[in-house]
């Protein structure tokens, strides 16, 4: 029996066997998942107040990270939590999609681990922030079976604020305001100004 178990391990990723993260269980009604799906995450910045901005970033379950522009598409992310693979697929790849990069085997398991548990019931109250920012996403796709996934929301600011009160959001979050600044979605403003209209 132990040989078959070694052998099973052996085959499956390490977020589906253990090995040394520290992984806190998964909620009762959540799937349990042996690895990401086709998409992963994704950052969405919308804006209609002075003219037509829909752009952002998503990273496949593979580790490649594509920037997308979404501004002159019709393309809309579905409204519901749920969404299918083609629903995503149709929405990202609507219009300009451009890889900017790969990340490490290491790091995406790691940002998989640390928010794999996260749900949105565990998301803070809204709270009104700013006028004309529009709207900074930063979404979570968890394989809800046969290529379907659940979207959960890791933060969101601009003219609303609402973010995860669970404490593994932390890592994933930075890590996509970090490429959210770095892919120039969202921007840092002074030291004096509001940098949750800015996406922050």
């Amino acid at each position: 029996m132990k040989n078959m178990v070694f052998a099973i391990c052996s085959t499956i990723a390490v977020a589906a066997c253990g090995g040394s993260h520290n992984a806190a269980p998964l909620p009762a009604d959540t799937p349990v998942q042996q690895q990401p799906g086709k998409y992963l995450f994704a950052a969405v910045y919308e804006n209609n107040a002075w003219t037509k901005t829909k752009k952002g970033f998503v990273i496949k379950g593979n580790g490649d990270l594509y920037q997308f522009d979404l501004s002159d598409a019709a393309a809309a992310l579905p409204a519901t939590a749920q969404a299918s693979e083609t629903e995503l697929t149709r929405y990202f790849e609507a219009a300009r999609f451009e890889f900017v990069e790969s990340l490490s085997p290491e790091q995406l398991n790691s940002l998989w681990l640390q928010s794999r548990q996260l749900s949105n019931n565990t998301l803070g109250k809204e709270q009104s922030n700013c006028r004309d920012a529009g709207t900074f996403r930063y979404l979570l796709f968890q394989p809800a079976g046969q290529q379907q996934y659940q979207q959960t929301l890791i933060y969101q600011t601009g003219d609303f604020r609402r973010e995860q009160q669970d404490s593994n959001a932390g890592p994933v979050k930075d890590y996509l305001l970090k490429q959210a600044v770095k892919l120039k979605i969202a921007f840092v403003l002074d030291p004096e100004g509001n940098n949750w209209c800015s996406g922050l």
